[in-house]
């Protein structure tokens, strides 16, 4: 007797010995891609990243941003990575300090995924390994930081709330509501996703109509607080009315895209093929196969939810696609499926492997190209004003690595630089109205005004404009070629302040 105790003892250690090298393997799978490279290859980060090193950094001496930048704080719904990476920075290099960032994305989306099946769906955590297929989701891939840190703690609220119907005290109560709380001031979209997910499942579960109706109201009072600071915020004011939207078959291909899309598409391809399969393995001759009502309904009023949410409000985009990271993470959550559980986590994981491999191999091969314009970035002075003539091509996001890379001259050169990202009610930085700032160089109704750029401005950096060359040339001087790069020395205007520049 006492030999099979410690024969099960002996297997059981074995059994948690291998899973936590698998999370070990998992993690390092995941930080991988990011540390390998020097930059990583996201569309929107460099001037995410630019824009918290200026707020960090506004009334340092070193700097003159002041001349350029101001700070407007309010209650705006996507603080959250500003002010993480601000704290970073107190410690950390500012491009160390958004790896750290960009860890916590990876690691932290998934973790919250499977924090959420354990309480949705007890017993059948494996299938949170599908969750792997988010970290590097075209959103990360785009530079959606916010919303991928938004996405974690959306899942970190629901799966709270579950455990407070299972358990109501005041401590878990509380803990919803600081977690739904700082949800709002990392993404406000997906703040109102964890809210629709929460109220229509605390009005499906099957309860008492008090108990309901009870819980519903304890429910809406823990995202209050979020509300009140939305309308403090005046986003609203700013952010316009006007609506866009997809076709339904857009709708279609764009809703797979955001959970598959990546730099390979034959990986996209075999990913949903192997989704489908899996949805039918799950199902098809099952004995423990058993629906589970309220998720049904939770899932039915998110996919609702997507076909009527419009893809555009005002100046927000891809409103609609925000959708359905949720509604792919609600699919786990939808029926007990007893042993197949472990069939399909072995698919997710072997999709996770193969994902991983083609982002870290295109991460390195993409240095190549940002090496170039980094190059760029070191042929200017300290503190130069430098504006950015950028012609962003309409092709797939995820290969327009240029629109934003500049912004690491404001990091690595002290440049003051306009078109960092300045939303009213949003985001807390503002560029100066007291210099010119073009719209478009290629617009033929507003073109460029040459005695502005030349007075306001110390450097042009230049990608992919060859029209705009003989002006340059003729104005200035080149100082770096590479690629569809090019930097140029500009005059100042006479009687223009000269001393922001550095030679």
């Amino acid at each position: 007797m006492a030999a099979e105790e410690n024969l099960a003892m002996t297997s059981t250690s074995k059994a948690a010995a291998l899973r936590v090298l698998l999370l070990v393997l998992i993690a390092a799978a995941l930080l991988l891609p990011l540390w390998l490279v020097r930059y990583p290859p996201l569309l929107d980060y460099p001037d995410h990243l630019a824009r918290s090193f200026v707020l960090f950094h506004l009334n340092d001496p070193a700097f003159r941003f002041r001349e350029f930048y101001r700070a407007d704080w309010g209650p705006y719904p996507y603080l959250g990575m500003d002010l993480a990476l601000i704290a970073l920075q107190k410690i950390l290099p500012a491009e160390i300090a958004g790896k750290v960032l960009l860890s916590i994305c990876v690691l932290g989306v998934p973790l919250s995924v499977w924090w959420f099946v354990r309480q949705a769906n007890p017993g059948h955590d494996s299938l949170a390994l599908w969750g792997l297929l988010l970290p590097y989701s075209t959103f990360f891939l785009e530079g959606f930081i916010s919303f991928q840190l938004g996405l974690a703690c959306c899942f970190l609220t629901i799966g709270l709330w579950l455990r407070y119907l299972r358990h109501p005290s005041k401590k878990f109560w509380l803990a919803v509501l600081a977690v739904a709380t700082a949800t709002y001031f990392v993404h406000l979209i997906a703040f109102v996703l964890a809210g629709f997910v929460v109220a229509v499942y605390t009005a499906a579960d099957r309860r008492p109509w008090r108990a309901m109706c009870r819980d519903l109201c304890l429910a809406g009072t823990l995202f209050l607080p979020g509300v009140l600071f939305y309308f403090l915020s005046g986003i609203g004011r700013y952010n316009g009315t006007k609506l866009y939207f997809r076709g339904w078959s857009e709708k279609l291909s764009d809703g797979i895209a955001t959970v598959l899309h990546g730099y390979n598409s034959r990986f996209e391809v075999f990913a949903l093929w192997a989704i489908v399969a899996c949805l039918a393995l799950a199902w098809a001759r099952n004995s423990e196969f058993r629906l589970r009502r309220s998720w049904v309904m939770v899932f039915a009023g998110l996919l609702l939810l997507y076909c009527v949410v419009p893809d555009g409000l005002g100046e927000s985009w891809d409103v609609d696609v925000r959708v359905v990271p949720v509604l792919f993470v609600t699919l786990l959550v939808l029926a007990k499926l007893g042993r197949r559980q472990r069939m399909l986590a072995a698919v997710a994981l072997l999709l996770f492997a193969l994902r991983t491999v083609d982002v870290t191999m295109n991460f390195v091969a993409k240095q190549a190209e940002l090496s170039q314009m980094a190059r760029g970035i070191q042929a200017l002075p300290r503190n130069v004003r430098l504006l950015p003539l950028i012609n962003e091509v309409d092709d797939d996001p995820l290969q327009r690595l240029y629109p934003h890379f500049w912004a690491y001259s404001i990091i690595e050169r002290g440049a003051l630089a306009p078109y960092l990202f300045d939303l009213r009610g949003q985001t807390a930085l503002r560029i100066t109205d007291k210099v010119y700032i073009p719209t478009d160089p290629l617009d033929l109704d507003d073109p460029l005004d040459w005695d502005a750029v030349r007075a306001d401005y110390d450097y042009a950096w230049v990608y992919d404009y060859p029209g705009l060359a003989p002006q340059l040339n003729a104005m200035g001087q080149m100082v770096y070629e590479g690629g569809n790069l090019r930097v140029y020395r500009l005059p100042r205007a006479a009687g223009s302040d000269a001393s922001s520049r550095n030679h």
